[in-house]
């Protein structure tokens, strides 16, 4: 049985538990793959033979390693990766004695613990206490959510996720614009915050001639709502519509900061091609898109993965749902999850999918109720056991994601 509500409590003793039972695992049995260790451009430590402090820092992990130490340099393979995530493990370094490893997984789990209380709250004002339950434990169980506990971006970019959707809740303008404009030095996908932050625009401050009408009924709610805002009565509300220039601010920022770290403000565009994987092109080659999700090649690997085209069908399910909870959750899921899918032609999508809230919610609204609770626990079943295989395949530096 679950409790009525998950406390700060109870997910930092799921995380003390994730942790010492991936420690004890790794001391029976661990099984690092030198093969992968020794071919990566990316490595902890990053000359010699791997340690047990290896098993943290596989894939992107040593590449947010390597960057929070060194920086970022022309023709350096992992200026693939944004800033944001590496300046803050280099920011906060001396609080765990210049040890980058130790601080990022700490900073990470912080984190994502933050970032998952604020889901629970934000989901239980909306749609009940029991909704916000089912939906956390479906975000934390999901196989890609491994990420949240290792030196990967995900946490940083969920939990700015999160405090952008509770300040348009609360009309924090302010703290919204921090968020918005923060998210696209995380991950590339931020700058597309642009449309569900002008869908947000659209709906509670619409410019005038969408307006039902300036007389009658309507209008004087409308003037009330404007009073509300601090507006002038009947006047039009600028704050939600400034916001919706923010990601556009704070990727000109990412590309000013690669111009002067590397003489090349589009230097994170060519790194990118020694992965040969994401491309804005491929946002627009349709074609390309339904081809690569009827190709796979192997259960779960790099590309061609199964496993990633099975989540994206999870999460094309739950559209309709989103549709009638929340127009709004839908243009975040297309953001969130279809475009990242398009982009890479599904390459990571599991890692891709942890950070997609409105698909969690939608699992949780709907399969919290009775008559579905064989297919609620079927679904965290899958997800438990798939958590459990990808979890132990990245720490022994197999692909996960």
């Amino acid at each position: 049985m679950l409790p009525e509500s998950l406390g700060v409590g109870w997910l930092f003793a799921w995380k003390a538990t994730y942790f010492l039972s991936l420690v004890s695992g790794l001391l029976i049995w661990g099984n690092l793959s030198l093969e992968h260790f020794h071919q990566v451009n990316a490595r902890w430590p990053r000359e010699g033979e791997p340690v047990f402090a290896s098993h943290f820092a596989t894939w992107d992990g040593a590449h947010y390693l390597l960057l929070s130490e060194q920086g970022y340099a022309k023709d350096v393979p992992s200026c693939a990766f944004y800033p944001l995530w590496p300046l803050v493990m280099r920011a906060t370094a001396p609080l765990f004695g210049g040890n980058p490893l130790v601080g990022g997984l700490v900073l990470s789990n912080l984190a994502s613990l933050a970032a998952w209380v604020m889901f629970y709250r934000l989901v239980e004002r909306r749609w009940g206490k029991r909704s916000a339950l089912w939906a956390l434990v479906f975000l934390i169980v999901f196989p890609g959510s491994l990420f949240f506990q290792f030196i990967y971006s995900e946490s940083l970019f969920l939990l700015l996720l999160m405090g952008l959707w509770w300040a348009l809740e609360e009309r924090r303008h302010g703290w919204a614009a921090v968020c918005a404009g923060l998210l696209p030095l995380c991950r590339g996908v931020g700058a597309f915050v642009v449309l569900p932050l002008a869908w947000h625009a659209l709906s509670v401050a619409p410019p005038g001639w969408l307006k039902c009408g300036p007389s009658g009924g309507e209008g004087r709610e409308d003037a009330k709502e404007d009073e509300r805002r601090g507006g002038e009565p009947g006047g039009q509300d600028w704050a939600p519509w400034l916001l919706v220039g923010m990601p556009l601010l704070g990727w000109g920022v990412y590309l000013a900061l690669m111009w002067h770290w590397t003489g090349n403000p589009f230097e994170g565009f060519a790194a990118q091609k020694h992965w040969a994987v994401h491309s804005v092109a491929n946002l627009w080659n349709v074609p390309k898109f339904v081809i690569g999700f009827f190709s796979p090649t192997e259960w779960h690997a790099f590309r061609g993965s199964l496993l990633d085209r099975c989540i994206f069908v999870l999460l094309l399910y739950t559209l309709p749902v989103l549709w009638r909870l929340d127009k709004g959750l839908l243009v975040w899921a297309y953001v969130l999850g279809i475009l990242p899918a398009m982009s890479g032609t599904f390459t990571s999508f599991v890692r891709f999918a942890s950070c997609t809230f409105p698909m969690f919610i939608a699992l949780g609204v709907v399969l919290n109720r009775r008559k579905w609770r064989w297919w609620r626990y079927g679904l965290l079943a899958s997800f438990a056991a798939l958590h459990l295989v990808l979890v132990w395949r990245f720490v022994n530096f197999r692909w996960a994601g």
